[in-house]
């Protein structure tokens, strides 16, 4: 046999695991945004807890822009699986040719 072969169910199974990988990492980023708004007002009211309150919002946005980039990624890829799963099989089961 030259070439090589794809098993669809191993394309469907990775896809289903980037999106429960996806679906972790959003409640993570829940948890984490929780803690933030439950914390913030912690601080303190020296010098470093105000320099801290200067910081956070950024800091806040840099951390969830990447954590919303990492589960666009994720998605992607199981969408991309799921994706070259339906190919292969459109490709090993093509529809019966129509009669004109």
């Amino acid at each position: 046999m030259s070439g090589y072969s794809v098993r669809r169910e191993a394309l469907y199974r990775e896809a289903r695991t980037y999106e429960l990988f996806a679906g972790n990492v959003e409640q993570v980023r829940a948890d984490l945004r929780a803690a933030f708004n439950r914390d913030r007002n912690t601080l303190g009211d020296d010098e470093y807890g105000a320099e801290l309150a200067k910081k956070l919002p950024e800091m806040e946005r840099g951390i969830f822009d990447v954590l919303t980039k990492y589960i666009d990624e994720l998605e992607d890829v199981a969408m991309g699986l799921s994706t070259s799963a339906r190919n292969y099989k459109a490709a090993e089961h093509p529809p019966p040719a129509t009669r004109n």
